[in-house]
């Protein structure tokens, strides 16, 4: 029986290392897309 909760803890980790990492990721492409809105609408503001 402890050895099936080892793997269940294991599992467990992994599943929460990848949701981690997911939540990571986006949390750095909406930071790269909130840069990129601000250059854009000072290039727009350049123009006008």
């Amino acid at each position: 029986m402890e050895e099936n909760l080892k793997w269940l803890w294991a599992a467990f980790s992994v599943a929460w290392a990848l949701h981690i990492g997911y939540v990571s990721l986006l949390s750095g492409r909406a930071r790269k897309l909130e840069g990129q809105l601000k250059n854009l609408r000072a290039q727009l503001k350049e123009r006008d």
